[in-house]
């Protein structure tokens, strides 16, 4: 009897995650958190990027989720090519806790004026911790489920591609694709593959109004892919509200805005269940900080402006030169 309950705790709490037996962090707020679906965003802005994230997920049942992330990226050198970046999430669930944390490095390749490439590859650890003290038995006696805590480490590794601009991006990534075994005392679970694509693009409408839609693929067996739509609307490159829709789950209110000289970003994401479970939870809550270390412009004194002012009179005789002679 023992051995069967403790098969079953154990077979229970490894698939952890979404009841799609998803064992990754569900973010809706992906779009500002890029980087935690895909190691190649390491090093795609021109500066430093620090983000800190929480998720609170089904509001109203005891245990349930709640999935704490920091990490930050940055290009390297002067041309800002190669990039590094790390990463460490924390999510509970009941009696389990699991503890990631990765360190990254990308490249990024320049196509032409206006597109580039990265690819990035992430390695780190991962640690589950099973708290058996927290049961709760009929037979306070049972030593197997009194006063232990279970804990293991697995290596593990991410990978992933970024095309982009300044308004396009195409993702795909490959997170715990090695595969790695868990071995507990009595069974072997594993790190199961998770496979996700995303796309999006920025529209502008006006000088000050923007929409951009956007979408995510999660592709992990056995369960079936699952598709995320979003779209959001930009006022002045400031403010921001949207939508979002993740099949057979949930859909998504999402509010933001960008603050500091474009430096800090605040976006909140609202979950309500689509499916039978929203009967007993009021909705999962989510909200990141974003922050860039934007470097200031240095001011060009009086004889640097006035190089400049030659040097792109002289550039735009020679556009218009060019462009007369290709007539």
């Amino acid at each position: 009897m023992k051995k069967h309950l403790f098969l079953s705790v154990i077979l229970a709490v490894t698939l952890f995650g979404e009841t799609s037996a998803q064992q990754l962090p569900i973010y809706t707020n992906y779009l500002l958190n890029a980087y935690a679906y895909n190691p190649a965003v390491a090093g795609s802005k021109k500066d430093m990027v620090v983000n800190l994230n929480y998720r609170n997920q089904w509001v109203g049942f005891q245990d349930a989720p709640v999935t704490y992330g920091v990490n930050l990226h940055s290009g390297l050198g002067k041309e800002k090519k190669a990039a590094v970046g790390a990463l460490l999430n924390a999510d509970n669930t009941g009696m389990l806790s699991k503890t990631s944390g990765y360190l990254t490095f990308a490249y990024h390749v320049k196509l032409n004026e206006t597109y580039k490439l990265g690819l990035g590859v992430s390695v780190g650890m991962v640690q589950y911790r099973i708290k058996l003290y927290d049961a709760k038995v009929a037979d306070s006696g049972d030593e197997l489920l009194t006063g232990n805590l279970l804990s293991n480490n697995v290596f593990d590794s991410n990978g992933g591609l970024y095309f982009y601009s300044d308004k396009l991006f195409v993702g795909a990534s490959g997170f715990q694709y090695l595969g790695n075994k868990i071995t507990w005392k009595d069974s072997k679970s594993t790190l199961n593959p998770h496979f996700y694509l995303t796309a999006g693009y920025r529209f502008d409408l006006s000088k000050k109004i923007s929409v951009q839609p956007s979408a995510l693929l999660k592709l992990s067996k056995p369960v079936p892919p699952q598709p995320e739509f979003s779209l959001r609307a930009f006022y002045n490159n400031m403010f921001w509200v949207g939508g979002s829709y993740r099949l057979n789950d949930a859909t998504s209110i999402l509010v933001g805005i960008t603050t500091l000289k474009n430096k800090l970003t605040i976006g909140y994401a609202y979950d309500i269940p689509n499916a039978k479970i929203r009967t007993y939870t009021s909705g999962s809550h989510e909200i990141i900080l974003s922050y860039q270390f934007i470097k200031p412009k240095r001011k060009l004194n009086a004889d640097e402006e006035e190089l400049n002012d030659i040097d792109n009179s002289i550039k735009s005789k020679l556009k218009k030169q060019n462009e007369e002679s290709n007539k």
